[in-house]
């Protein structure tokens, strides 16, 4: 459970570390997990066998890759459990007020030791169009520990009260460098909001420590030049209140078979149900085995 402090500073700044919710055993078997997806590589996968949705990197450079693995959970028991984890799941419904949650999918973001590419400053729900309202709280979870030397996020505090500002961060995309990534161009939030000042913070995250955002917060991560790697997974989530909107497009939208406005609750495997009622479904049977 998150405490009131965590609440509230969440609210405010629209981001919060909630601890430390993996066990050093299960960072054993997920990093273990995530080598082995990495190592079998984007073309490495049979026919029929399970695996992610997308594996690609998002720099659009195999020289110097940011590997971006969506929905890794469907391709390994390990990310699998992970997705239900209690903690998680509990903030997240604390966090959004929501008590009843879906999976909205799952991406690992893994910058390589020296060369790992930027994430370049962005929301996350304006690039999710095809749900509505918006997904609004993600969990992020480091294997490593994310610091400014090896390409940790950085945030706006107060970023995510002043709306959809989308088409102004995509102008910065010339910031990669972390001696750059906090330089963002002159912007004026709106009169009223709580935090009315841009100030870019690093955000260090330890490894195995959750930390929640916001949809609609600033973020992003410049370039990994030193000698460590950061990898590191963010779960999505939906609320019990998303719907279908079929005039977006995004690459899950090949898994939902709704009608326009239909639930998201009703979409199928692929956005499994975590948490009913605000009590986390837990870990299912036969992942627990």
């Amino acid at each position: 459970m998150l405490t009131n402090e965590q609440v509230h500073e969440f609210e405010r700044n629209g981001f919060v570390n909630g601890g430390k919710v993996i066990s050093d055993a299960a960072l054993t078997e997920l990093t273990a997990a995530l080598d082995a997806v990495l190592e079998k590589g984007p073309d490495g996968f049979d026919e029929g066998e399970p695996q992610p949705v997308s594996f690609r990197t998002l720099s659009g450079d195999r020289e110097k890759p940011v590997w971006q693995i969506v929905n890794i959970w469907e391709a390994t028991p390990a990310f699998e459990r992970l997705i239900y984890h209690p903690d998680v799941v509990s903030g997240i419904s604390q966090l959004t007020g929501d008590k009843d949650l879906m999976v909205w999918h799952d991406q690992i973001q893994y910058k390589p030791a020296e060369y790992g590419g930027a994430t370049t400053w962005h929301q996350d729900a304006p690039l999710w169009p095809i749900i509505k309202p918006m997904t609004p709280v993600s969990a992020w979870i480091p294997f490593d520990d994310a610091d400014e030397d090896n390409g940790c996020m950085w945030m706006v505090p107060g970023s995510h009260k002043w709306g959809n500002q989308i088409d102004f961060l995509r102008t910065q995309g010339e910031l990669k460098q972390r001696e750059d990534f906090k330089n963002l161009a002159t912007f004026s939030p709106p009169n009223d909001a709580d935090i009315a000042q841009v100030e870019a913070v690093p955000w260090p995250v330890k490894r195995g420590e959750v930390s929640f955002h916001h949809s609609l917060t600033w973020h992003g991560s410049p370039f990994n030049r030193s000698g460590r790697p950061r990898r590191a997974i963010a779960i999505h989530y939906m609320t019990g209140e998303a719907r279908f909107d079929a005039g977006g497009d995004h690459l899950m939208k090949r898994f939902v078979d709704l009608p326009d406005g239909a639930p998201m609750a009703e979409a199928g495997a692929h956005f499994p149900s975590v948490c009913r009622d605000g009590v986390p479904v837990g870990v299912p049977a036969h992942l627990s085995a």
